[in-house]
């Protein structure tokens, strides 16, 4: 194990150990910008859910937000039954929304705290709306489905 992964790991240790006090800095952090979005404290993760209203129609957001989720701290959902499984669109196969890449944009030795996650909400929602449109994600991205060349 590398020097790196051991400080990754005791960085992700303190703060599951201290996940309380953390993320009721999260949540004030959040309420303090988003008046949409309801949060809910719980003493391993946030809950949240809120109403987003674009030019075209209105969307229910549900997330989770904790220290204890694998790979990613976030689960942020987008509540239509219309929206799809699509590489294209950005969604992992649980249906929660790809807002960044979870390893090249996480920053070293921290994490990508909620408040700075939720206006990529929006702006998700206005790529999957031009994605209708256009069949392109005019977003910047790195994509899922990268076939490699032998």
């Amino acid at each position: 194990m590398s020097h790196i992964t051991i400080l990754e790991d005791n960085y992700l240790k303190d703060l599951q150990k201290n996940s309380y006090l953390n993320l009721a800095f999260e949540k004030f952090l959040a309420e303090r910008s988003f008046s949409w979005l309801k949060l809910y404290h719980e003493p391993k993760r946030i809950l949240g859910s809120g109403v987003l209203q674009s030019n075209l129609k209105k969307y229910e957001i549900v997330l989770t937000y904790s220290p204890f989720n694998t790979f990613r701290f976030d689960r942020i959902y987008v509540k239509d039954k219309t929206i799809k499984y699509n590489d294209n669109i950005h969604l992992y196969k649980d249906m929660s929304l790809c807002l960044y890449h979870p390893i090249k944009d996480k920053p070293l030795f921290s994490h990508i705290p909620l408040y700075r996650m939720i206006p990529w909400i929006s702006e998700w929602i206005f790529f999957y709306e031009e994605w209708q449109k256009y069949g392109v994600w005019l977003g910047k991205e790195i994509k899922h489905n990268i076939i490699s060349e032998k």
